[in-house]
């Protein structure tokens, strides 16, 4: 496994002599959680430049051994960007004899390095400590499998992009218990939401002894009187740039989330989007009025394709029967008929510039609201002319094998040319199959990664009201009354 040890612009490492922070050497681990691809990977390194730069700058008569990772670079399984997935690979292979922390970022997490550590000076990476910025659930939902279903309120659980940092003893606790976990654990293969899933396996699998402190509620034992760790709010580790640690205090945060930049992207057209909306009958009168009344109705090119035709709404059918669950034979005659739909209108206007003509297709659901304005935004990051499928990337996954997918509630973003290979190599085994999973599967055997965004979203925006609203790009809503319909357009478009 000597591609863990690479040198480069993979990993840093500065061992100085003297002293100012820290007495004894203490190694720190960055690992940056990457996508590979022409937008993401320069943003992971220039993260990866920038704290090099700190430490050569910073840390010029100290005794720190500072070490970073980009991952996408060094792992070449699916499931790295989960960090559960990862940790034992972390303790084999990445945690050296020094290292005393593992900080995890993402490519829009902004480090103060220098502040990072000072405030880790106070912390004993001998106990077993997990810290960050703390999201609570303010009710049970199904996005976290309706865990503390009684009171969830009380469970933290990560924001992974303002950083999260792990004791050396935690990393080699959790990836024990990885290892011991019994084959029935391992049943349920899916990755949803990888912070809170992480969290909630430290919080059922990774037990301290009384010697070993550790940030955890009155009351939390298990039957063998081990408490339970429970993540700890770290008041530097902030949401955003603007938000402070407690005025009781002059120093400012040491991480904190901040939006992906945009700066070299060209806002995408409009015209250049194509909307497929999936319903059924069913759904007619109830959800397809909401679409159409909010941004449904600033969509150039849209479609709505349901089992049976309607020429009220207009409605276009497949000619499949709708299923109660999976979709997936109705999702693949949508893909054959939209693109038939794009072909035609493109070869009417060749004469068009390509940036009116027709470059991507979103696939919506018929309870999805999106704000067509931040899609452009995003959209203008990527090339039209290669393989694209993007949205919020969920995980199919038994340990090291397995594929990703965009869950399809949230709205799946294609170029034309993914659609091409996928409506010629992809073929619906059953009708009732799993329309996103299979699409997912299919893309993995094409060797067409799976981008995530988490400016898209499955689930009810409820459920997000502790992460900040930049984030927001698609939201499903199972059912809206008027004055909620008006509510959340103005948020997602704000």
């Amino acid at each position: 496994m000597d591609m863990y040890r690479i040198l480069c612009d993979l990993i840093l490492i500065m061992l100085l002599r003297t002293s100012n922070i820290s007495a004894e050497t203490t190694g720190v681990l960055f690992l940056i959680a990457s996508q590979d691809d022409p937008y993401h990977r320069p943003l992971a390194t220039r993260l990866c430049d920038d704290i090099i730069y700190q430490a050569e700058s910073e840390l010029s008569k100290s005794n720190y051994i500072i070490t970073v990772h980009i991952l996408h670079k060094i792992f070449n399984f699916s499931s790295y960007w989960a960090i559960k997935n990862v940790l034992p690979v972390v303790r084999s292979k990445l945690l050296g004899e020094h290292t005393k922390w593992v900080v995890w970022l993402e490519e829009s997490t902004h480090v103060a390095l220098l502040e990072l550590l000072q405030h880790l000076e106070q912390e004993d990476a001998t106990q077993l400590l997990y810290l960050g910025h703390t999201l609570y659930d303010n009710q049970a939902n199904i996005r976290h499998h309706f865990a503390f279903h009684k009171d969830p309120s009380w469970f933290p659980f990560p924001f992974q992009r303002a950083g999260i940092v792990f004791s050396r003893a935690l990393i080699i606790k959790t990836a024990d218990a990885l290892d011991k976990q019994s084959t029935s654990a391992r049943d349920f293969p899916f990755t949803i939401d990888m912070e809170y899933e992480l969290a909630l396996f430290i919080y059922n699998e990774v037990k301290a002894d009384y010697g070993e402190s550790n940030h955890a509620a009155e009351g939390h034992t298990d039957a063998n009187n081990s408490r339970k760790v429970l993540m700890r709010k770290a008041h530097y580790i902030c949401p955003r740039s603007s938000e402070e640690i407690p005025i009781s205090s002059n120093k400012k945060c040491a991480m904190y989330a901040k939006p992906l930049d945009k700066s070299n992207c060209i806002t995408a057209h409009p015209e250049s989007i194509f909307f497929a909306v999936k319903t059924c009958k069913r759904f007619h009168n109830d959800r397809l009025p909401i679409i159409k009344a909010t941004w449904g109705r600033i969509a150039t090119h849209i479609r709505y394709y349901s089992d049976v035709a309607d020429s009220e709404i207009p409605t276009i059918s497949t000619g499949v029967p709708n299923t109660e669950i999976g979709h997936c034979e109705k999702t693949c005659k949508i893909f054959k008929l939209a693109l038939h739909d794009i072909d035609e209108f493109n070869m009417q206007f060749e004469n068009l510039v390509q940036d009116n003509q027709i470059q991507w297709l979103v696939l919506a659901d018929d309870d999805t609201l999106l704000s067509i304005p931040r899609i452009c935004e995003l959209l203008g990051c990527f090339d039209s002319t290669t393989d694209l499928y993007l949205g919020e990337r969920f995980g199919f996954h038994y340990e090291t094998n397995g594929f990703n997918y965009i869950t399809s509630g949230g709205s799946v973003v294609m170029s034309l040319s993914a659609v091409r290979k996928l409506i010629t190599n992809c073929h619906c085994p059953q009708p009732q199959h799993a329309d996103d999973m299979l699409i997912g599967n299919c893309f993995d055997t094409l060797g067409i990664p799976t981008t995530h965004s988490s400016q898209f979203h499955q689930s009810w925006f409820r459920m997000h009201y502790k992460r900040t609203s930049f984030e927001l790009e698609t939201v499903t809503i199972t059912k809206l009354i008027e004055s909620m319909t008006l509510l959340i357009w103005n948020c997602i478009t704000i």
